[in-house]
């Protein structure tokens, strides 16, 4: 069977990032567990892992737009592509959920 790579990355590159993010947040609390309770943990890694994605897309922007340092205006996330934007808010609310969960909401 040929996996179809193209139409993955086309219609479901968002799940994969959301994926992504919920292992690295895993990976990251884990690491802090044995320093802090668990519940600073699981939110340390929420955050690390949100602050990760929006990090990663606002280099993309950069670079797609040829922006030379210092990258002030790369914040402006309205300018991002739909390809940039998808990839970070579908993961950033998810992730923003999961705070709220571990946190009672």
């Amino acid at each position: 069977m040929k996996v179809n790579w193209d139409y993955i990355q086309k219609y479901w590159d968002w799940l994969g990032h959301i994926v992504e993010g919920l292992i690295m947040s895993a990976i990251v609390t884990v690491i802090f567990v044995f320093a802090v309770p668990l519940k600073m943990a699981a939110l340390i890694g929420i955050a690390f892992s949100i602050g990760h994605f929006h990090g990663r897309e606002k280099r993309d922007y950069e670079l797609s737009v040829d922006m030379k340092p210092p990258h002030l205006k790369a914040h402006l996330i309205w300018r991002w592509s739909a390809d940039q934007i998808t990839d970070f808010w579908p993961t950033a609310i998810v992730l923003l959920l999961g705070m709220l969960i571990v946190n009672g909401l």
